[in-house]
């Protein structure tokens, strides 16, 4: 005896629907194909299973739909198990400005294809996100500095955040030696020499009256009036919070974000082609 899948769906459909039609109707099949399956399953069990005038089931109908019920149900557990199986549970380690917007957004993407995707996010600083790639503890890094096979994923710029009460909040654009004058925070981490770095170039030396650890507390004196501050951009809120305005710094200056992860990983490599959209 040769039972299909089909067949059985078109027997419950015909059974909650009372019809051919709507029973087609609801699994995306002709009328004709849902009749021609439970032709298929009357003739594999030797007897009707519908009675064709006021549609219902026989008695063989009504047993054959109720071990119908079983079997699609466990069909849909054993197809569950499995998408879970080819589902694994993918580790990001990034610096803390990635883990703002830059993953999550990626994260949001990649669920739309893979919703039973997993992945837990760990917060690390350059050197130790290498280092825990290459020991195996997380299966991508996203980190600030470029190392063996790094892949460059984006162009981060550096954005002034300017209390908006301040005369400097109207100006379209901010110059670096302007915004010294003003008073500024350091959002801490690999930034700092970011920063110092490309105000030299621009012969202007950075000298923060404030380094702190995030931009979140940048973000926060800024909105209380306390100083003004620089942030990368993928780490500041979209919208910012109505106390500040973001400006662009006049020259631009900007640091490369890097992603680190083995090739031949197909899962990673899913997941690196959602980051890379952003």
């Amino acid at each position: 005896m040769d039972v299909t899948v089909a067949q059985l769906e078109a027997l419950l459909a015909v059974g909650e629907h009372g019809s051919f039609t709507r029973a087609g109707q609801e699994l995306g099949r002709t009328q004709s194909a849902v009749s021609r399956a439970i032709a298929a399953l009357e003739s594999a069990l030797g007897g009707p299973v519908v009675h064709r005038g006021e549609i219902g089931f026989t008695e063989l109908g009504r047993t054959v739909a109720k071990h119908a019920s079983s079997v699609l149900e466990g069909l849909r557990a054993i197809n569950d198990l499995a998408a879970d199986i080819r589902t694994p549970t993918l580790r990001v380690g990034a610096v803390a400005s990635a883990l703002v917007r830059f993953v999550p957004a990626g994260v949001l993407r990649l669920r739309r294809d893979w919703p039973r995707s997993q992945v837990l996010a760990l917060q690390g600083e350059d050197d130790e996100l290498l280092a825990w790639l290459a020991d195996g503890t997380v299966d991508l890094a996203v980190t600030t500095q470029p190392g063996p096979d790094s892949q460059r994923a984006l162009e981060d710029e550096f954005l002034a955040v300017v209390p908006k009460e301040h005369p400097a909040s109207r100006r379209k654009r901010i110059r670096l030696a302007e915004l010294i004058r003003l008073g500024v925070a350091d959002p801490g981490g690999t930034c700092g020499p970011a920063l110092a770095e490309g105000f030299a170039a621009h012969g202007v030396e950075w000298r923060p009256d404030h380094v702190v650890r995030d931009v979140g507390t940048v973000v926060a004196m800024a909105a209380a009036g306390i100083t003004a501050g620089v942030a990368p951009a993928m780490a500041l809120p979209d919208p910012p919070p109505p106390a500040v305005v973001i400006r662009p710094l006049e020259p631009r200056l900007s640091r490369a974000v890097y992603l680190h992860y083995c090739p031949a990983d197909r899962d990673v490599v899913h997941l690196v082609e959602h980051l890379t959209t952003w």
